[in-house]
């Protein structure tokens, strides 16, 4: 089931130029292959392949898709001390393993551990600029736990 927030965004999506001429480029492809199928000259079988071959490129045409472009992710550590339980969120450094000894914990001094390594994807919003400063403020609000 579709929710809502998705019909919305289904009906706010506009047709591109891009889209409308590749649909024109598909039904002309098709049309002139047909056409040279049935109208044709005096060599039959050449008009056939013609033919053949113009909506074989019409239906490619309509196959070609954009490539969807690889989500971008942030890869995170979470530290937890031994003795008083904080916990603390950095970025991934290269060598981090779970369980493994790395810095001192801010409240009681003790060595911290590495508890956690997880991926989180970042989502795409339509204003760059507010999402830059969105991401930036929880990142921040997620290390200073």
């Amino acid at each position: 089931m579709i929710d809502e927030e998705d019909d919305e965004e289904i009906l706010k999506k506009k047709r591109s130029l891009k889209k409308i001429l590749k649909n024109l480029v598909f039904f002309g492809f098709i049309v002139i292959g047909v056409l040279f199928m049935y109208i044709g000259g005096p060599d039959q079988t050449l008009n056939l392949v013609i033919g053949f071959t113009f909506i074989c490129l019409g239906t490619t045409v309509i196959q070609m898709k954009k490539s969807p472009s690889d989500p971008i992710r942030q890869t995170l550590t979470i530290l937890k001390c031994k003795v008083c339980g904080a916990i603390k969120v950095r970025n991934y450094e290269s060598g981090d393993f779970v369980f493994k000894s790395a810095g001192v914990c801010d409240k009681c001094n003790e060595s911290m551990e590495i508890n956690q390594i997880y991926s989180v994807k970042l989502k795409k919003s339509k204003d760059k600029e507010k999402k830059l400063e969105k991401d930036k403020e929880k990142l921040k609000q997620t290390i200073e736990i």
